[in-house]
């Protein structure tokens, strides 16, 4: 009897703890989703504000032809030519924050959409990362004539690079509506450490090739609409 008591309480606290637990980890998970999202959701609306224009950048970065500096925080950044370190070719083109940098900055190209309207097309890219704190990416944003941004998606999601990797393609793929005036196409470095981009590929792509702004874990039916199903 006195063996007994204690195992079977032990059990019993095993129990509840695990029972009391799985809340706590969902609410965990939840929280950890819902800031990932807001993150995108800011880079989104940021991005979505810029107008096509270069930003004031130290005249010492030396920028690829066709391409200009947009972000937040641009000053806090470096931007230019590696000749030493890319995937194909003879060079590519790259981010570096500076010391103690916010916010993020971005490498970035305009372009009428008159060629894409109604028709699904892909941005995608080679990138390499070096000490990376927060997320490095690209992004594709379609805006009509008035400026109004009608389409955008980046890589800020579970498509983000951190930290320090190798070479790897991220994606981007959108439909371009009838009313599309221009696109805007870009690679993105938010705070520390440095991101290489060579290879950037747009082109037209097959309806069987889905939208990546949905990507989401979307249920395909509505369910539990009596509310009858219990809780999570």
């Amino acid at each position: 009897m006195t063996i007994t008591g204690p195992i079977v309480g032990a059990v019993v606290v095993a129990v509840i703890t695990y029972l009391t637990s799985r809340p706590r980890l969902r609410a965990e998970v939840r929280k950890l989703e819902a800031e990932s999202e807001r993150t995108k959701a800011e880079t989104t609306k940021i991005l979505s504000e810029f107008q096509a224009r270069p930003s004031n950048v130290d005249g010492t970065n030396t920028l690829p032809r066709g391409w200009y500096v947009t972000g937040a925080r641009p000053e806090d950044y470096e931007f230019g030519i590696d000749t030493q370190t890319f995937h194909s070719g003879r060079g590519c083109a790259f981010i570096q924050a500076q010391p103690g940098a916010k916010e993020f900055s971005s490498i970035a190209q305009l372009f009428k959409a008159d060629a894409y309207r109604g028709k699904r097309v892909r941005l995608s890219a080679m990138l390499k990362t070096t000490d990376v704190a927060n997320w490095a990416g690209i992004w594709l944003r379609v805006d009509d004539a008035l400026h109004n941004t009608m389409e955008f998606d980046n890589t800020a999601d579970r498509r983000s690079i951190s930290g320090t990797q190798s070479w790897s393609r991220r994606d981007v793929v959108l439909d371009i509506p009838g009313e599309g005036a221009t696109i805007r196409i870009g690679f993105i470095l938010q705070g520390e450490g440095r991101v290489w981009c060579d290879d950037v590929k747009f082109e037209e792509v097959g309806l069987d090739i889905p939208v990546t702004r949905n990507i989401e874990d979307v249920r395909d039916h509505p369910e539990n609409l009596d509310f009858e199903a219990g809780t999570n």
